[in-house]
């Protein structure tokens, strides 16, 4: 990313607007090559106008690889607004930033796994948000074994007959997976 200059009142005026996908992948180009921007961009992740946010997030999930070492050096600003937006689709969209995201052991936090179980087993929360708060506690659980066997009875909990597909696949991944795990020598 380079310094440029770049328009931010008019960058805030088109997000603040409703937008198209060929508008959020036109605006993620021009925000990738700006660092000004793509600061103010992250900034308005936390805007009060829910159009503002929820917009600002899907233009940064369409940032170009290039810009995800940026935020994961932001990881824990991610954590925060995803935990504490009342948005779904903002909460989602950062979900989707995070599940990108690599999690070392040095890296879970207790309080965002906890959320992730939180939503998993919420039936009012979107299937979106479950499946992605089953994948992040995933990538959370992995290095220590008895979380895994948290998330495992935590997944068996989740009655079949009433997921939907995307949720129910997730589901028969990640118990696999957790099977197949051989950190996870509680099973």
């Amino acid at each position: 990313m380079s310094t440029d200059s770049f328009c931010l009142p008019k960058l805030r005026e088109r997000i603040s607007s409703r937008l198209g996908l060929c508008d959020v992948r036109e605006l993620a180009r021009q925000v990738s090559v700006s660092e000004v921007a793509f600061g103010e961009l992250f900034r308005m992740l936390s805007d009060s106008d829910k159009r503002t946010s929820d917009n600002a997030a899907w233009i940064l999930t369409h940032l170009p690889p290039s810009a995800w070492p940026w935020l994961e050096n932001h990881r824990d600003s991610l954590i925060d607004e995803t935990m504490r937006t009342a948005s779904v689709t903002k909460r989602r969209l950062t979900m989707v930033l995070l599940e990108r995201q690599a999690v070392g052991k040095e890296n879970v936090r207790t309080d965002f796994l906890d959320f992730c179980f939180g939503r998993l087993l919420d039936p009012a929360e979107s299937y979106g948000v479950r499946s992605l708060a089953a994948k992040l506690a995933f990538k959370q659980c992995a290095h220590y074994g008895e979380l895994q066997t948290e998330l495992r009875h935590t997944l068996e909990l989740l009655d079949r007959e009433t997921l939907k597909p995307g949720l129910l696949h997730t589901q028969k991944q990640l118990l696999k997976k957790l099977k197949c795990n051989p950190k996870n020598s509680v099973f």
